[in-house]
């Protein structure tokens, strides 16, 4: 099991995008996530995804067209399979940018899928 958001966790994550099929013909998305308050500080990463691939860049959400802002227990919430659109709900998570992108890169999203749901399977909250 990998530790969540740790050196090896965001290595693991950046190779099972790279196996991403990417939804060739759907709006790009560029989803950054700040969590605030992890162990290992404030944590900020995008995922681009785009007709020809979907890549991890760390520390940064300068790229990102919409980003999710949660401390590290909502976070902890989502990796466990939390539904985003409850903790939005519930104010647990901030939405800064476009978050018309977020209904646009719904394919993007289901492209994710597979993915995510790897991560899920070794990811230690």
């Amino acid at each position: 099991m990998l530790e969540f958001l740790s050196a090896e966790w965001f290595a693991r994550f950046a190779a099972e995008l790279a196996r991403v099929d990417p939804a060739a013909g759907a709006p790009p998305l560029a989803l950054g996530q700040v969590v605030t308050g992890a162990p290992q500080g404030d944590v900020a990463y995008t995922i681009l995804v785009d007709d020809e691939r979907a890549e991890l860049v760390l520390g940064s959400v300068d790229q990102a067209t919409v980003t999710l802002v949660e401390d590290w227990e909502t976070a902890r919430l989502i990796a466990a399979g939390a539904p985003v659109s409850e903790l939005l709900a519930a104010g647990r998570i901030t939405l800064r940018g476009d978050a018309n992108a977020l209904l646009a890169g719904q394919a993007r999203f289901d492209a994710l899928d597979g993915a995510l749901g790897a991560m899920g399977r070794v990811t230690r909250i």
